[in-house]
């Protein structure tokens, strides 16, 4: 009865915002969209919001906890302490350890952050950082409940059957296009060959599509070569391609060496760096048995993303905290550099509208096959909930 009594009350309490986050989900998002690729009449969003109103009352009627929580999502932020506390100790993941993959490195440093920091601690959860060499084998397994990765991996991820929701964006960057400090490209020109790390359809290729489209260019305008990551800086020295694109955490180090010239970034060029790169997802066979749960651990690293945020005193000592433990190699000096590089306590308004347009590019680019419905699609990836109280401890 007690848990009943609690979803009711935050079921009362997400009325309101149930058919506002509806009317965002169908039409407010289109509506900050500028590129005139879509338009949203009035009635459609009645009737979406309509829609959700049956969906609530018919998962009430059902007597669904899990389905009704996850309706209840935005109230959540609305509860005591002791509520959400009461409601996590009636889900599963209460009693067992949350395994948290991390696998070292600066993208996800929120995660260790949430970890070694007590963030994770504080919201009463027993978490494990994992480590898995393939994130989304180790979901479908099970093996994990949460992982973080980029936006340009994950979409096509979840085309491909990978269960996952995402709930948070973690910070902005994290991939650059360089050619040699002698160059005569000040840009992408038509004609080019592009090196990328990894193999085609991948993050680098993606992320790389993107850079050229938003230049006025398409994929058949240039010759594209894979590399792995320990190669591609000699394939360009040797000339094989004229420009590479690569993480900025490798990028960054040999601009600052003299060793490359960039010509484009995530994290600073204007169309791109008030974008989410890397986002926190959690699976969703879990987020739908356990979504108190869910939510206590996208607060923890949206926290420890807060925190982050604050000083660069903070973001020294996870430099620091990092070295320590091992999870990157190199300096902390290097390390604090790149913190510092990157934007971090994105608000949930980022994180949405960085998925959505990344949807609506990968769509228009053949990234996403011809045949995936990109509002559809935008529904399953991406999980809201509300963040807008919650402030770094």
């Amino acid at each position: 009865m007690r848990k009943q009594t609690l979803y009711k009350k935050a079921l009362s309490v997400s009325t309101a915002v149930i058919c506002a986050f509806s009317l965002m989900a169908c039409g407010t998002v289109v509506a900050e969209n500028n590129s005139g690729k879509q338009e949203t009449k009035q009635e459609e969003e009645e009737d979406c919001c309509a829609g959700k109103e049956e969906a609530k009352a018919d998962n009430s009627a059902a007597g669904d906890s899990g389905a009704s929580a996850i309706l209840a999502d935005n109230s959540y932020g609305s509860l005591s302490d002791e509520e959400l506390d009461a409601l996590y100790k009636e889900e599963a993941a209460s009693s067992r350890t949350l395994h948290i993959a991390y696998s070292g490195g600066l993208c996800q440093v929120a995660i260790p952050v949430a970890y070694h920091y007590g963030f994770f601690e504080k919201e009463g959860l027993d978490t494990e950082l994992t480590s898995v060499e393939d994130s989304r084998d180790a979901l479908a397994a099970g093996k994990i409940d949460t992982a973080a990765g980029m936006i340009a991996q994950w979409l096509t991820s979840v085309q491909n059957g990978v269960d996952i929701k995402f709930t948070l964006g973690l910070h902005t960057g994290c991939a650059a296009a360089v050619v040699l400090p002698d160059s005569d490209y000040q840009g992408f020109e038509k004609g080019m060959k592009i090196g990328f790390v990894g193999a085609f359809g991948g993050v680098y290729h993606n992320i790389a599509n993107r850079f050229v489209a938003h230049d006025g260019f398409t994929e058949d305008d240039f010759t594209w070569l894979g590399f792995d990551q320990s190669a591609i800086l000699l394939a360009l020295q040797e000339g094989e391609v004229d420009a590479i694109v690569v993480s900025e955490q490798l990028s960054k180090a040999w601009v600052d060496n003299g060793e490359v010239r960039q010509i484009r970034s995530l994290t600073t060029d204007d169309d791109f760096k008030d974008e989410a790169c890397c986002v926190l997802g959690i699976a969703g066979s879990f987020l739908q048995e356990n979504p108190v749960a869910s939510y206590k651990i996208t607060r923890a690293v949206y926290k420890a993303s807060l925190w982050l945020s604050e000083s660069e005193e903070n973001r020294k000592e996870a430099a620091k905290m990092l070295i320590e433990n091992g999870y990157v190699s190199g300096t902390e000096e290097y390390s604090l550099e790149l913190l510092n590089y990157y934007k971090f306590g994105l608000s949930p308004e980022v994180t949405e509208k960085s998925l959505y347009d990344s949807v609506d590019e990968y769509s228009q680019l053949g990234i996403l096959s011809k045949d995936t419905d990109p509002e559809e699609f935008k529904q399953k990836i991406y999980y809201a909930y509300d963040l807008s109280s919650v402030v770094a401890d």
